[in-house]
């Protein structure tokens, strides 16, 4: 019997299977930014198992898309739904879109340098966090098996530090903890092979496969075309804002795409005849870049010479011993013309962020000039202009901030700053990472040109093809040149061929890394120092005065350290996170007269004022956060409130320290000095807070403020957190003061804000945020300590104690200098 129902019931599930229902929709999106239109009116939807390649030029408003589909960016006008519900993007943040289950890898990548590869996934997925031991075990577990799924064989360290690793290897690691995400129903996935070499891009495109077999939807951007045609069930087609073709990927082809895009199908990267002359080498390749009883190789003038071989097999290392003479020559290389350097990694080593266009072109001409030369903006926008246009770089935008440009764009500056320099040598370490296909059609042209010039281009790329436009292709494994293609013999299936001949003998990074172990050693001792210095002081004192090794010594000598150190570590954390708090000391003071006073005569109404500050002071974080205003402007300022209340309320030294409080400095366990267990209890309480999930967090926003914003952390509560952090250690600070004097003095701290700043570098901070050590930090305080005593027990007199001061950092910052250079070697 004919049963209408089933057939109906089948035909709908066909219907379901063939179009599944809508994770998200995107309708009528608008986003203009002043008189531009980034995007118009643009309808977008994503279904589970979809695997969508958007495509576009530079500037075709692809990133701004996907920053409002991912909540980082509100549209000017449009609609957002889920599953058929609207939602109101006034409630649509980065933290609503992944509650959603939505992720994305940024083209720029949006990790936590100063941050280790298990600290980013818990970063991404914190709920799994609690403040106990061992707390990192599961992320680096997770960190691992996610890894290894999306890329076998991978190799990378989970504990080691993400600005450590190599720029595919941090492009790896945020494609697998997006990946790993329990939730992610929706991955974005923006240039995600542009730095990834054949192997590690094909591993990736399987991935996306399988899992969008899964049901997980993906959205694939990328400028290689073939890749797009390759992965993606549909593809839509970006132009000036709008979509200017979607569809099947059945229905498409690589140049249909380029038409699509406004591109040139009939224009590609080809050699152009040019010529060369054997008589003008620039450049000579030996040493350890040849090995063996191999002759060095000579580059020359007029020539487009490739770099091949697998991802860091020592590409990049040639291209640096080329650009750095003194260590060129030690390697065996050496060149007889000035050379520019092009990065193809623009947030790392390309671009100045706070510069405009012009700013970044005109510099590479700048820097090669006198020091005291005299600079004009009109001749450097003539030369800059003159550069830009050779790439077709819009000359409106020289004025624009270069991180207002899109990526290509911002590329195009950078190789316009090496034109504009005029250096007879450009080493490019891969210049079209990213960028469109128009772009690189600008790119590969400009390259002919500048070698019909007479300039020598040395090119590294991660796309094999677009050697074929070199005259010769050095083919690199395991550190050396190993094969040398021209010609007839130079195609992209045998640079394919070459790049995986030689892959029997050690991986090149376990070479590196026994050539570098002076490096480590140094390293080492370099970390060390501040605790070696601390014991040389001590030792010095103990030999000139044997009492000083009593337990009574040590009180006498280390107590008054406490202070420093408490005030230390509440420098810390606001240096972590990339600022300076030049009220600390003041507002230890003030705590200071606070205790001797109100908390003496009063104790309830002293301890309620005690707080009342702390709050206050924390509140400084998010009046910072909030208003972006620089942190030293409003510690200054707020300084001179703490010292205005202080002498407000004790106008001269005195009040009197409560019993209780001095009793805290007055006791002894095991007959061990009260001083050292007080400042070891310091260093712990601080070593804790710096390894918890807090911790973490707050060093993530010392190194990088928008990717933790884009994984939906809070910026002004945690500016809150960290000031307050900051208050009670200083508050504790100025208790201490008290404590010791037995008396108060506004003044007493003032000298300690400095003096902090100076402890937390001497103890392997970085002034530029995300990096603490909190046990560091309280020996290089505990030092400039005791510089003072220690120059009396020398006989020398005080008035060189700062110089002393000055002259232990600075000896500490000059090994820390040498040794990271010995490190970049």
């Amino acid at each position: 019997m004919f049963d209408r129902r089933a057939v109906a019931q089948e035909n709908s599930d066909a219907t379901d299977v063939e179009n599944p229902p809508c994770l998200v929709e995107l309708n009528g999106i608008s986003k203009a930014f002043g008189p531009t239109l980034a995007n118009a009116n643009i309808d977008f939807a994503v279904r589970a198992s979809d695997v969508i390649g958007l495509v576009g030029g530079n500037g075709a408003g692809k990133s701004t898309l996907m920053r409002i589909l991912c909540g980082l960016a509100p549209p000017s006008m449009g609609r957002i739904s889920f599953g058929g519900v609207e939602e109101s993007f006034a409630a649509y943040d980065a933290s609503a879109a992944q509650r959603r289950g939505i992720r994305m890898v940024h083209q720029e990548l949006s990790l936590c340098a100063t941050l280790s590869v298990a600290e980013n996934f818990f970063i991404e997925e914190p709920r799994h966090a609690r403040a106990r031991p061992g707390w990192r075990s599961a992320y680096r577990v997770a960190a691992r098996a996610a890894l290894d799924v999306v890329f076998p064989g991978n190799q990378i360290d989970v504990d080691s530090r993400v600005d450590r690793l190599s720029i595919s290897e941090r492009q790896m690691v945020e494609i697998a903890r997006a990946a790993a995400t329990p939730n992610v129903r929706l991955i974005l996935l923006d240039e995600p092979t542009s730095s990834l070499d054949l192997e590690r891009s094909r591993q990736l495109r399987d991935y996306v496969r399988a899992r969008a077999r899964d049901g997980l939807a993906i959205i694939f951007i990328s400028h290689k075309l073939q890749e797009i045609v390759d992965v993606a069930s549909r593809i839509v087609v970006l132009r000036n804002g709008r979509v200017a073709w979607e569809g099947k990927v059945t229905e498409s082809s690589v140049d249909r795409l380029v038409e699509q895009m406004g591109g040139d199908v009939t224009t590609a990267h080809h050699k152009v005849d040019r010529v060369q002359s054997a008589e003008n080498a620039v450049v000579s390749v030996g040493g350890s870049f040849v090995g063996g009883d191999r002759t060095a190789i000579e580059l020359f003038r007029g020539e487009i010479v490739g770099l091949a071989g697998l991802e860091g097999q020592g590409q990049k290392d040639l291209l640096r011993a080329i650009f750095e003479q003194r260590k060129g020559a030690a390697a065996g290389v050496t060149r007889q013309e000035a050379a520019s350097f092009v990065s193809g990694d623009r947030q790392k080593e390309g671009v100045f962020p706070l510069w405009s266009v012009l700013g970044n072109i005109a510099i590479g001409r700048v820097v090669a000039r006198w020091a005291l030369g005299t600079v004009l903006d009109s001749r450097e926008r003539y030369i800059a202009e003159a550069a830009a246009e050779r790439l077709r770089l819009d000359l409106s935008r020289l004025d624009s901030n270069i991180l207002e440009l899109s990526g290509g764009n911002q590329q195009k500056a950078l190789v316009s700053r090496a034109v504009a320099a005029m250096s007879p040598i450009l080493l490019l370490s891969d210049p079209t990472r990213g960028v469109d296909i128009a772009t690189k059609q600008d790119f590969y042209r400009l390259c002919s040109e500048l070698a019909r010039e007479g300039r020598t281009l040395i090119w590294h790329t991660t796309e094999d093809a677009e050697l074929l436009a070199c005259d010769r292709v050095l083919v690199f494994a395991n550190g050396r040149i190993v094969h040398e293609l021209s010609g007839a013999s130079l195609s992209e299936e045998a640079i394919v061929a070459a790049s995986f001949s030689n892959q029997s003998r050690p991986d090149i990074r376990r070479h590196v890394g026994k050539a570098g172990h002076g490096a480590s050693a140094l390293r080492v001792l370099v970390d060390a120092a501040p605790f070696i210095g601390l014991a040389l002081v001590v030792a010095v004192m103990i030999a000139a005065n044997p009492a000083v090794a009593s337990v009574f010594g040590l009180d006498l000598l280390l107590l008054p350290a406490l202070s420093l150190v408490l005030v230390t570590e509440a420098q810390m954390f606001v240096v972590g996170g990339g600022e300076i708090d030049l009220g600390v000391g003041a507002f230890a003071g003030l705590t200071s007269v606070l205790s001797a006073t109100w908390l003496h005569d009063d104790p309830l109404f002293g301890a309620l004022a005690i707080a009342a500050a702390v709050g206050i002071y924390a509140l400084i974080g998010a009046i910072i956060q909030s208003r972006k205003i620089p942190a030293i402007v409003v510690t200054l300022g707020a300084s001179f409130i703490w010292v205005g209340i202080g002498y407000s309320i004790q106008p001269t030294p005195g009040g009197a320290s409560p019993d209780w409080l001095t009793a805290l400095t007055n006791w002894s366990i095991l007959s061990l000095p009260t001083s050292i267990i007080l400042i070891s209890v310091v260093a712990f309480i601080g070593g804790v807070l710096d390894r918890s999930p807090l911790g973490v967090v707050l060093r993530g926003f010392g190194t990088n403020p928008p990717a933790m914003v884009a994984s939906g952390w809070r910026p002004i509560r945690f500016a809150l957190v960290r000031y307050c952090i900051a208050a009670m250690f200083s508050a504790a600070a100025g208790l201490s003061l008290t404590a010791i004097n037995a008396s108060s003095d506004i003044n007493s701290g003032n000298s300690y804000t400095l003096l902090s700043v100076a402890a937390v570098v001497m103890g392997g901070c970085a002034l530029t945020g995300g990096v603490v050590a909190p046990v560091g930090a309280v020996a290089g305080a505990v030092t400039l300590a005791l510089i003072g005593a220690l120059l009396g027990t020398l006989g020398v007199s005080s008035d060189f104690n700062a110089a002393a001061q000055g002259a232990v950092l600075i000896a500490l910052l000059a090994m820390r200098y040498f040794a990271n250079r010995r490190d970049e070697e």
